[in-house]
């Protein structure tokens, strides 16, 4: 495995926790943080499962990787709907 994938799937131990937490704080940055890990980790394991593993067929890895790409699909499609829930960056609430 080349080493910048590996420091990519590393990076992901931190990105992942980081946009979790922020979409529970309901933050807009977690949402777009979360496409953003979501799309270039369906890359990085296509990447991964048909350039770098060289076997014939579906595999689990090629399994795994089109769910993640169907997520990543799906969240993208849904930020718009489920962004105005969210807390802008730079807006705040004034206290009651």
């Amino acid at each position: 495995m080349p080493m910048w994938l590996m420091w990519y799937f590393t990076s992901l131990t931190m990105f992942d926790p980081l946009a979790a937490l922020l979409l529970a704080l309901r933050r807009l940055e977690g949402l777009l943080l979360g496409c953003v890990v979501l799309a270039s980790d369906a890359l990085a394991n296509g990447y991964a499962n048909y350039v770098l593993d060289t076997a014939p067929g579906i595999t689990p890895g090629r399994i795994g990787q089109a769910f993640i790409t169907a997520l990543a699909v799906a969240l993208i499609a849904a930020a718009p709907r489920a962004a105005p829930w969210l807390h802008r960056p730079g807006r705040f609430r004034r206290a009651p």
